[in-house]
């Protein structure tokens, strides 16, 4: 039996968030393992769906014009089925109005990919659990959210990042990152961002690595000078969660890895000054598919996941055996972070904000 990690990520509808677990799972198969001595493969057919994802991003890149695309031509939607529930009332039965999300017959509030990760030609070791939230979860059903998060090791926060750095007007100038990033919608209860994790961390269970994940950023990543407003800006925008996070440094690592999930289509402008209405171009006629940074956000996972172990010889032996060959192809992989304090790398746009020790 494989090792299970838990991974969860968070984020307004079509923020980007299956775009992201895309672009990561298309990264590591078609970039990493050419240098690596690592492979991912989807534990089920199920679960290759992501596979299915990036032909739809590369579908964007199908115009013979550079005309604006918008929001829903350049990331794709969290689709669970809804279907109506029977409840029974008295012993007789009672159809209600009320939705429950549902996968493969199953009551469920997310979507789970099962990967699993081994080293070439060898039986797998680990299997990476990657859970995908429909955006109105974080509305409809904040307490799944909460316990999510609660339960898995590792959250990443897909960042809607022209809300964030498109300001509406000079007397609202931070409403579309409220709206789209922070989830605030003035419903009582947790269920705004950083209400969301002081609930869930409240009894905090183990380690957490948090990932700051803009997406939709080609714009702000064109250049080190954007890049590093691109970084400034989240630091700004995100500060009342980073405020919570660092009460909790000696157990919460936090780190912004930005990825561009389609590399060659960048933001234009908002087609309604008053609503959030982004409109996107290709960077030339003939643009292609081309993502970049897809392989961040996993690097700094498997060098958390690599600390745990080591805190606990024991166990890691009790999962790995002396299978040194392929603790030394996750660390190989995991050393390529952008952004590593303790290795002297710091790219413009992507940093470790706290918890280095964790990683």
């Amino acid at each position: 039996m494989n090792k299970e990690f838990d991974i969860t990520v968070i984020g307004s509808v079509r923020a980007g968030k299956t775009s992201l677990l895309s672009t990561i799972y298309s990264q590591f198969s078609e970039v990493i393992e050419l240098d690596n001595d690592l492979e991912i493969r989807p534990a089920r057919d199920l679960d290759d769906s992501l596979g299915n994802y990036v032909q739809d991003l590369q579908n964007a890149f199908g115009t013979t014009t550079q005309m604006p695309l918008n929001n829903a031509d350049v990331v794709q939607p969290t689709v669970i089925s809804k279907t109506k529930d029977n409840h029974t009332l008295n012993g007789r039965s009672s159809s209600t109005t009320d939705y429950t999300y549902k996968l493969n017959g199953l009551n469920s509030s997310d979507i789970e990919y099962r990967f699993n990760l081994g080293q070439k030609n060898k039986k797998p070791k680990i299997q990476l659990v990657l859970r995908d939230y429909p955006g109105e979860q974080l509305a409809d059903h904040p307490k799944d959210v909460i316990r999510r998060i609660r339960d898995c090791a590792v959250t990443m926060i897909a960042i809607d990042t022209p809300a964030l750095m498109i300001e509406e007007s000079k007397r609202q100038p931070w409403r579309f990152h409220k709206d789209r990033n922070l989830f605030e919608n003035g419903k009582p209860g947790p269920n705004n961002l950083c209400s969301i994790f002081e609930e869930a961390y409240k009894e905090i269970n183990g380690k957490k690595l948090v990932v700051l994940a803009p997406v939709k950023c080609e714009k702000w990543m064109a250049d080190p000078a954007c890049a590093d407003q691109l970084l400034e800006r989240i630091k700004l925008g995100y500060k009342p969660l980073l405020d919570l996070l660092a009460s909790m440094k000696d157990n919460v690592a936090v780190v912004v890895t930005p990825v561009e999930t389609l590399g060659n289509i960048i933001y234009a402008y908002m087609d309604q000054p008053n609503a959030y209405s982004p409109q996107f171009m290709k960077e030339t006629i003939l643009a292609k598919y081309n993502p970049r940074y897809g392989d961040q956000p996993l690097r700094y996972i498997l060098r958390f996941v690599i600390k745990r172990f080591l805190e606990n010889p024991g166990f890691w032996f009790h999962w790995f055996g002396n299978d040194k060959p392929f603790v030394s192809a996750m660390d190989n992989f995991a050393r390529g972070c952008k952004a590593d304090p303790l290795r002297g790398n710091m790219a413009s746009g992507f940093t470790v904000i706290q918890g280095s020790q964790l990683l």
